[in-house]
C-alpha cells in the first residue's frame, strides 16, 4: 500500500529535477538557458563570484574569531604552578644557563645579539613551570 501524494511531495520532486538539471548542464548550456531568459550570463557569473567571495570572508572571519576565543580561554587557564614549581624552574633554568647553550638561549642570542633579557628569562621561567604543570597532570608511562 503506497501513501497518499501531496502537492508538496510533487513540487519537492519537481525542485529536485531543477537542481539536477542544473548540475547536470554544462556551462555553455546554462550561458545558452541564461541568454535565451534575457539575462546576461556574465553577470549571472560575476554575481555568483560576488557571493563566493563573500561567503569565504564571512567563514575566514568567523574562524579567525573562535580562534582568538581559543586563545583567549587558554591564556585564562590557571597555570596549576606552585611556588616550589616556579623556584625548581628557576633551579632548571639555572642549570641549563651554566651548562653547555641550548637551542632556545641560541636563538635569543641570535634574535637579540645578548643574553636573556629579564622579559626572556620571567617567560622561560613561566614555560618551565606551565611545563612542570603538565608533567605532574599526565606522567608519561615509563617502561
Amino acid at each position: 500500500m503506497t501513501g497518499k501524494r501531496t502537492s508538496q511531495d510533487e513540487l519537492s520532486k519537481l525542485d529536485d529535477a531543477i537542481d539536477e538539471s542544473i548540475l547536470a548542464a554544462s556551462s555553455e548550456e546554462l550561458r545558452e538557458e541564461l541568454a535565451a531568459m534575457g539575462i546576461d550570463p556574465d553577470a549571472v557569473v560575476s554575481e555568483m563570484d560576488a557571493v563566493t567571495a563573500h561567503a569565504k570572508s564571512v567563514a575566514a572571519k568567523r574562524s579567525l574569531e573562535q580562534a582568538k576565543q581559543a586563545v583567549v580561554a587558554f591564556k585564562a587557564r590557571p597555570t596549576k604552578s606552585h611556588p616550589e614549581d616556579r623556584d625548581a624552574s628557576r633551579r632548571k633554568l639555572d642549570a641549563m644557563r651554566a651548562g653547555k647553550a641550548t637551542d632556545a638561549f641560541d636563538m635569543m642570542a641570535a634574535r637579540k645579539g645578548k643574553g636573556l633579557s629579564d622579559s626572556d628569562e620571567q617567560g622561560m621561567l613561566d614555560d618551565l613551570a606551565q611545563l612542570a604543570a603538565l608533567e605532574a597532570e599526565d606522567p608519561q608511562e615509563e617502561g
